[in-house]
């Protein structure tokens, strides 16, 4: 075969680098312009989970109803006589256990996206910060299946209990689309700094199999924000998911507006894991290749 003289071979090469940003502005545009790609990664891997299972996708309402039913059982079982009826009390576990499974998704997919697209990472140029946020989108693709589930069970609330205990349908619940984008910017910023930790230390996706655990335990999901008193009320706001899911039993739950201190909050910590997060990915980024 001729060989082309004049042919010069491309040779990329991968060294370690000190953790600094890239220019912010062409590098948002880049990650913008390429969104679609981490829709159909996202649409792509969502089929590929539940291929080779028969319920499917079933599974995605299924899973977190059984285990709210499990904690509704162990709940009324160990603290019988709380202050709110039982059917409430239900509403409770499942808006919670839908909410923080949506964050807890986004979090534990994407600490593995980056140590899982090694092969993407290393034949294409792109923005790596769309690997999380495919998962992320993923994350939200399957979260709505069990929005119609969790409405069956307010409906069937507010049919055995007649009064005000279970709240109607007000104009309090268009918050929900503000609680769920700070949930999934709040998930997507903490994916970040998890993902990057897993490229350097592979434990990591070990450790935040109890580090999630812990983390719903600290969260108002089994007990009612209401129910803390002084200076307890600190763990609302030290958990990035407190004041979003402190606005999901306020308004799905008690059928009532967010107040202030809520709504600061829930943008607060958006905010800052989204910064915080965006940082610690970006500014090594360009490492992960010569690392997974």
């Amino acid at each position: 075969m001729p060989v082309n003289e004049g042919f010069v071979p491309k040779i990329q090469v991968f060294e370690p680098h000190r953790a600094s940003l890239p220019p912010l502005i062409p590098y948002i545009k880049e990650f913008w312009t390429r969104r679609a790609f981490a829709t159909e990664l996202a649409r792509f891997s969502d089929k590929a989970e539940y291929l080779d299972s028969r319920l499917g996708k079933v599974w995605l309402v299924l899973n977190p109803l059984l285990l709210g039913l499990v904690y509704y059982l162990v709940v009324t079982i160990i603290r019988p006589g709380g202050t709110l009826p039982g059917m409430t009390r239900l509403d409770h576990l499942l808006i919670g256990l839908f909410t923080f499974y949506f964050a807890q998704n986004c979090v534990t997919a994407g600490a593995l996206s980056i140590t899982a697209g090694g092969r993407l990472i290393l034949n294409q140029a792109f923005p790596r910060a769309l690997l999380p946020f495919s998962c992320a989108i993923q994350s939200f693709q399957q979260f709505i299946p069990t929005i119609p589930v969790y409405i069956f069970v307010l409906v069937a609330g507010k049919w055995a209990y007649p009064t005000t205990i279970v709240p109607g349908w007000t104009w309090h619940f268009l918050w929900i689309p503000f609680i769920l984008i700070c949930t999934g910017i709040t998930g997507f910023g903490l994916a970040l700094v998890f993902a990057t930790l897993n490229v350097y230390f592979r434990d990591t996706t070990k450790l935040l199999t109890y580090i999630t655990r812990i983390w719903m335990y600290l969260s108002p999901v089994l007990w009612l924000p209401s129910s803390l008193r002084g200076n307890m009320k600190i763990l609302l706001w030290v958990n990035p998911l407190g004041p979003v899911l402190s606005a999901t039993s306020r308004v799905w739950v008690s059928g009532e507006s967010l107040n202030k201190s809520t709504i600061l909050g829930c943008i607060l910590w958006a905010a800052a894991a989204m910064m915080i997060g965006g940082y610690f990915f970006i500014s090594r980024e360009r490492d992960f290749a010569i690392r997974i």
